[in-house]
């Protein structure tokens, strides 16, 4: 596991009145004040907020990384389901040439199959969408290999091709993978990659530090690799553990069960 405590923010990428330009201010003022991670939501319709501005997380991710110098920036989490997998392996790639090395994506199923699949003809259906999400992983892999690379799978078919140039950051660009505990998919697909984003499926409250050496001991039965560096993230809201005075006992608590990634998550 990766020891260094590090922070972030977890913002949505719609909001009222919101515009692309704020979330590039933001990053840039995130970075100033000394957070480690600038990390975006990726949705495509907030159906409870039909009139919220959305903008596209890869896109603005492409500006904060030109104009940022430090900070760690990704996506928490992209439903590769409704993402072709071969121009998100050409876009992330970008990314991490122009963030020299500090793109990390985040991957799930998404959440509201109503309005952000089957409203565009998208299937919704759980099953298959987790399906298409480990094509696309696999797809999206062999493709920042920057060797020759074809695929068959149910869902995708790629003839022989080859993406040039290969991600900075080798072996590969890290992943982070989404998913709601206790259910079990989700953490075995977490131990193909470099990170878990676990949320709660009983409550968005969030994840108490009991269930964390659960969930590490799980994934830990699938690694392949034991010693592979490996990132665990806490999605919280720091205005309250700090109005709480329990800051550094939060931060202690949950780092104690193999916490390293602390976001704090900006509602719209």
């Amino acid at each position: 596991m990766s020891s260094k405590i590090k922070y972030g923010v977890y913002i949505a990428n719609f909001g009222k009145g919101w515009t692309a330009d704020d979330f590039v201010e933001l990053a840039k003022e995130s970075e100033k004040a000394g957070w480690d991670g600038f990390f975006l939501w990726d949705h495509l319709y907030p159906g409870d907020m039909p009139e919220a501005n959305v903008i596209d997380p890869f896109v603005v991710l492409a500006a904060i990384a030109s104009q940022t110098k430090k900070i760690r920036i990704g996506t928490t989490v992209t439903p590769l389901s409704r993402r072709s997998p071969w121009q998100v392996a050409r876009e992330t790639a970008t990314l991490d040439h122009l963030s020299n090395g500090r793109f990390i994506l985040g991957v799930g199923l998404g959440g509201d199959p109503k309005n952000e699949f089957e409203a565009f003809g998208i299937e919704g259906n759980d099953k298959l969408r987790a399906e298409m999400l480990d094509e696309s992983l696999d797809i999206i892999q062999g493709l920042w290999s920057g060797e020759k690379f074809a695929y068959k799978g149910k869902h995708h078919q790629i003839k022989e091709t080859q993406f040039l140039p290969a991600p900075v950051q080798k072996p590969s660009i890290p992943i982070w993978v989404g998913g709601n505990w206790p259910n079990k998919p989700p953490f075995r697909r977490a131990a193909r990659y470099q990170g878990v984003f676990p949320l709660y499926a009983k409550s968005y409250d969030g994840l108490e530090p009991k269930h964390y050496p659960d969930i590490l001991a799980y994934i830990k039965k699938y690694q392949q690799q034991q010693n592979i560096s490996f990132d665990v993230v806490f999605m919280t809201n720091f205005f309250y553990w700090a109005k709480e005075n329990k800051f550094d006992e939060m931060i202690s608590d949950y780092s104690s069960t193999g916490v390293n990634w602390f976001v704090h998550c900006f509602h719209p």
